[in-house]
């Protein structure tokens, strides 16, 4: 990943910056963070889902999330309708949840943990301030926020005290595609018609050495509580695991009956010739970290490589090619020897048929002797 993410609030009572993060001060909102990174769904597109579970919140004037890449509005998408299907809600949870209430801008779910949690819908382009970032020797950036007037309405007095929460698919396009991924090809040897493709993915939040300088001064300003940071990895099962810098929480298979309708959120209309994306043969790799008084979540990092085996089509032309033209020259070669052997020996020439049925016959037995010989030496021993 080039770059990092970066997890802030603006206060409702700005100071002065600081420092170090002042992570403890007991104003800041505690969040915890849930990212989804979708993988192999579209070859045009990957996506990010981000869910924001937010307490303390009577001092948020503003929520900003800072992306290594260009994000436009169009790209972004509220996930909240799709919480809605009780199976998604349990999933994306982890735990029973029902709805006990609907209004405009908001539905209320109870949990199992006996906590009220509100769910709240989001209008990028009334309650998202998106700002493009400009960050040295790396392109451009983007800062998405929850602006002031969103926040406004989270901290409404009548939800005082309950949980509320906010999530969001980010559509990562063009340049932003393989914002989290970098691919290594091992070289083929000869005409190898297959080539091992090396995929690092690597997710990195709140790691304040690669914040570009505008994003540093603004994030020394508002530390948010960073109680945990659940993070998910789904992609194809034909990418195999190399290494993981820590062991995942869970490794599992992805249901496709609930997951499928809420891949669905954001994706434009597919031709009619073309299946719509599912999550079928879908992995789903789970890293998790909480806060802990003996050690606080100040950041977070998780990697993981696969291998894929990519065929070389043009090596597979080029393969075909040469051996037709290669075998056509030597049945051409052994067709003149033989019809020479036929001279030779007074002789009238052998037909067409006969004569390329025995020397294609010996040209077999040429080429599949060798094998032939050596499983024959195997089954002797």
């Amino acid at each position: 990943m080039n770059g990092t993410l970066a997890l802030w609030y603006q206060s409702r009572t700005q100071g002065p910056p600081q420092s170090e993060p002042s992570r403890r001060s007991g104003n800041a909102p505690s969040v915890q963070l849930h990212v989804n990174l979708w993988r192999d769904i579209d070859k045009d597109f990957n996506f990010l889902d981000v869910g924001f579970l937010l307490e303390d919140v009577s001092d948020l004037d503003r929520l900003n999330l800072f992306i290594p890449g260009p994000i436009d509005a169009a790209s972004i998408y509220d996930l909240s309708n799709a919480l809605k299907d009780a199976d998604t809600l349990n999933a994306v949870f982890n735990q029973v949840a029902v709805i006990q209430h609907n209004a405009d801008q908001h539905f209320i779910v109870a949990t199992d943990s006996d906590k009220q949690r509100v769910i709240h819908h989001v209008e990028p382009s009334r309650d998202l301030a998106i700002s493009p970032v400009t960050v040295p020797g790396r392109g451009r950036g983007t800062t998405v926020a929850l602006n002031t007037s969103f926040c406004d309405r989270i901290r409404d007095p009548a939800h005082s005290g309950h949980e509320h929460y906010v999530r969001l698919r980010v559509f990562l396009r063009g340049e932003a595609r393989n914002l989290f991924t970098t691919e290594e090809s091992a070289p083929g040897v000869g005409l190898s018609l297959t080539q091992d493709v090396l995929e690092t993915t690597e997710f990195r939040l709140n790691e304040r050495r690669s914040y570009p300088p505008p994003i540093l001064q603004s994030s020394m300003r508002g530390q948010v509580r960073l109680k945990s940071v659940y993070y998910f990895l789904i992609r194809s099962k034909n990418h195999q695991l190399g290494s993981q810098h820590q062991n995942f929480r869970k490794v599992r298979n992805l249901e496709p009956d609930i997951w499928t309708s809420y891949l669905q959120v954001g994706q434009p209309s597919a031709p009619r010739w073309r299946r719509k994306p599912r999550a079928d043969g879908m992995i789903i790799y789970q890293w998790r970290a909480t806060d802990r008084i003996d050690k606080p979540l100040d950041d977070f990092i998780a990697y993981a490589s696969f291998r894929r085996v990519q065929a070389k089509i043009l090596a597979y032309l080029v393969a075909i090619l040469a051996i037709g033209g290669v075998g056509s020259a030597l049945l051409n070669v052994g067709i003149w020897g033989l019809h020479g052997l036929y001279v030779f020996l007074g002789k009238a020439k052998p037909d067409e048929g006969p004569s390329n049925l025995l020397v294609g016959g010996a040209l077999a037995v040429c080429a599949l002797g060798p094998m032939i010989y050596s499983r024959f030496r195997s089954w002797l021993n």
